[in-house]
Parts: structure tokens; sequence; C-alpha cells
């Protein structure tokens, strides 16, 4: 397993605790197979899920796609990350909480911002 597939579990594992409970069971299934398209390294299935992501504009998509798009092995899907993470209109919030932090502690605090389900 790569360093990006291991840190990526993380990143799975939290954004899964910050929607426990929030989610009804079917939008935690869908929530959670987009996310775990974004690891993969053919740049189709994941620009489908960052697409997806990007369209339902939940908040709490905003860690995942934080974290594609400063690791991911693929460029091509970081800059599609990097891209939707715009649609949210939260990038002075973005920019302020991850500066100067390394990748996994920027992902936490997102989390922390962005991790309450919102429509």
């Amino acid at each position: 397993m790569s360093d990006f597939e291991k840190q990526f579990a993380g990143v799975v594992q939290s954004v899964s605790n910050a929607t426990r409970g929030v989610f009804n069971a079917i939008d935690k299934m869908l929530f959670q197979a987009l996310i775990s398209n974004l690891k993969s390294e053919d740049f189709q299935a994941a620009s489908i899920a960052i697409d997806q992501l990007a369209k339902e504009k939940k908040p709490i998509a905003i860690p995942p796609l934080f974290f594609v798009s400063k690791s991911h092995p693929n460029a091509r899907v970081r800059v599609k990350a990097e891209e939707a993470l715009k649609v949210f209109g939260e990038d002075q919030k973005i920019a302020k909480l991850t500066e100067g932090k390394e990748v996994q502690e920027a992902v936490k605090l997102l989390i922390g911002e962005f991790g309450n389900y919102k429509q």
C-alpha cells in the first residue's frame, strides 16, 4: 500500500466519523463510494467522483478534495480536485486554515470546520 493510500485511509475514516449519525444510510453509502473513488489512479474514475462531489456542494467533501489536491499520485487528479474546491466558495477560509500546515494536520482542521453535514 502506497503512502497516499495509507494517508487517504485516515482521511476517509475521519470523514466517516464526521458524517456518522448525520447522513441517512443511503446518502452515507453513496458519499463513501464517491470518496473511495478519489483514490483511484484512473483519471476518469477519480474525475467522475470529483465532479459529483463538486456538484453536490456538501462542505464535508472539502477535506478529502483538499487531501487529493495535495497528495494524489496523479497530477491531473490533483489539478481537478483543486479546481473542484473553488466551487465551494471557501477559498479564503481553506487557505487561512491550511496555511503553513502539513497536509494531514490541514485535513483535520478542515474536518473540524466543514465536518458538519449541511445542505
